[in-house]
């Protein structure tokens, strides 16, 4: 939890450094950033904190995307996930602490809505889904391949013609789909918090 704490002081320190500066952004630079089918090229960095668990999960995050409007931005990212802590899961009437330590490449699409502005920041809304395979089972007894999802929100402070930056916060949930409690289905669910670069 501690690291959760600096990790969020980081990204609402930022946030209000760069806001200090938004006044010098000129309206064609947004306008021009913002255009309808601009190509989008993303960074980001992600943290994820498990709820009621030790187990947390980081993730570098490669994107490519386009804008479908002047609102609304869809991407196809790549991750590298990476995950470490351990996992409390009753095995033949005992409480065991397994090790969740694994790292995992995936996949996912995100749909990007931004419904408020003020002057260059944006309030946005994400929809985002996508598959993450691991080398090995994640959560333990679990499975290799699972789905991941990421409904979140966020701000993003427009830095000049060509660079934004994107602050959010999400619900991340992964699980293998074969149901709530199945023995094989140890869904991981937490707090994400994601830090992005978008170059258009």
């Amino acid at each position: 939890m501690k690291l959760l704490k600096k990790i969020q002081s980081a990204l609402f320190m930022g946030y209000f450094f760069l806001l200090a500066f938004h006044h010098s952004i000129a309206q064609k630079s947004y306008d021009d950033f913002n255009q309808k089918e601009k190509k989008c090229y993303s960074l980001g960095v992600e943290h994820i904190n498990g709820f009621n668990t030790d187990m947390e999960a980081y993730s570098l995050r490669l994107g490519y995307g386009s804008m479908l409007s002047n609102k609304i931005a869809i991407y196809g990212l790549m991750d590298l996930t990476t995950t470490k802590g351990l996992r409390e899961l009753p095995i033949e009437g005992n409480t065991n602490r397994l090790d969740a330590e694994s790292f995992g490449l995936g996949t996912s699409f995100l749909l990007r809505w931004y419904p408020i502005r003020l002057e260059s920041v944006r309030l946005f809304i994400d929809l985002s889904a996508g598959v993450l395979y691991s080398f090995k089972s994640f959560p333990p007894n679990g499975t290799r391949l699972n789905f991941t999802a990421r409904p979140g929100a966020g701000l993003a402070v427009h830095l000049n013609s060509k660079t934004e930056l994107e602050l959010g916060i999400n619900r991340f949930h992964l699980s293998n789909g074969q149901g709530y409690n199945h023995p094989i289905n140890p869904t991981f669910n937490g707090l994400g918090l994601s830090a992005m670069v978008i170059l258009r």
